[in-house]
């Protein structure tokens, strides 16, 4: 879905949109598997054009100590400016604090890029499937949470006086 950036007024326009999972593509180590929900709106002031707004969905994601597959809930509000045409000089810009929050675009920009950037926002770095997740076995590569390897941990023989330090 676009959005008219060129049409945004001062009072905001209300957007309610439910984009399906295959809608929005985040390309990263996670996939999303519910519709992503938005309501937000659209409006324009001196700085420029915003859209803000509230989105929810559900990710699938995978435990970095087992692989194990979970699905987490992620949510965010979020308001991205977006410069006016006027405001944009050809060639070379400086970037100065003012402007680290702010977006460059024509007159429409597609929703489910500005979601897709907010919801890769929101995907943890790292996902545990629970507190005490045991991980995988570093010699044979069972999961350490399902059963109780009999492999003996080598331990490198620099570190073998460390063991006896309690």
């Amino acid at each position: 879905m676009k959005i008219d950036l060129a049409a945004a007024r001062t009072t905001p326009e209300t957007i309610e949109v439910s984009l399906p999972p295959e809608g929005v593509d985040i390309a990263a180590d996670a996939e999303i598997v519910a519709n992503v929900e938005f309501r937000g709106s659209v409006w324009r002031d001196p700085r420029g054009r915003h859209v803000s707004g509230h989105f929810e969905t559900k990710v699938k994601l995978e435990c970095v100590r087992c692989l194990a597959a979970i699905e987490k809930a992620i949510a965010g509000d979020f308001d991205d400016l977006f410069a006016e045409e006027e405001q944009t000089t050809p060639g070379e810009l400086e970037l100065t604090p003012e402007l680290m929050d702010v977006s460059f675009a024509g007159d429409s920009v597609e929703l489910a890029e500005v979601l897709r950037e907010q919801i890769l926002l929101e995907v943890p770095e790292q996902t545990f499937c629970r507190e005490d997740c045991r991980g995988l076995c570093p010699k044979c590569g069972q999961d350490l949470n399902l059963i109780d390897c009999n492999c003996s941990a080598d331990i490198d023989p620099r570190w073998a006086a460390l063991k006896d330090l309690n």
